[in-house]
């Protein structure tokens, strides 16, 4: 299965394109899409994860859910973002998983309020990366929660 992973947000997304075969991860892409400033970000948007869709043929995505505690403005913000993603998936007719901020912190770290930085940290050892992007790590935290739960099903 190839997966699209994707921590939406209206200034900078992360991405990342792996191959999942039952527990086994391989990292085909990953990488941020910047959107801060732009007048058409979210054509942006599209076009860059429509060639992400296209050249891997992915067949699922993941996304993860807004967090209701941000002022109202991002939140706008953050729902158009992900209504592309969504578009996407429905046009490209992919399966779609979405997981919570606080399920995917708990999946990497074991627990639903870390920090940034110790997500990055355990991404990093889980993936065996050096990464500093928080975007590219919350993608890649998206991903390991994902195939954590196919693996309990």
């Amino acid at each position: 299965m190839i997966v699209l992973s994707v921590d939406p947000s209206a200034s900078k997304t992360g991405y990342v394109v792996a191959d999942v075969f039952e527990e086994k991860v391989n990292l085909l892409e990953y990488g941020t899409i910047n959107l801060k400033g732009k007048k058409n970000h979210l054509e942006i948007l599209y076009r860059e994860l429509e060639e992400k869709i296209k050249n891997f043929q992915v067949d699922t995505v993941l996304l993860e859910t807004p967090f209701y505690s941000i002022n109202a403005q991002t939140l706008i913000k953050l729902g158009e973002v992900r209504g592309v993603v969504i578009l996407l998936t429905q046009i490209y007719k992919l399966k779609l998983f979405q997981y919570t901020p606080a399920e995917v912190k708990i999946s990497v770290t074991g627990y639903g309020r870390s920090s940034k930085e110790e997500v990055i940290n355990m991404v990093n050892r889980l993936f065996d990366l050096n990464l500093d992007d928080s975007d590219i790590a919350d993608a890649l935290a998206i991903l390991y929660c994902h195939t954590l739960k196919r693996i309990e099903v």
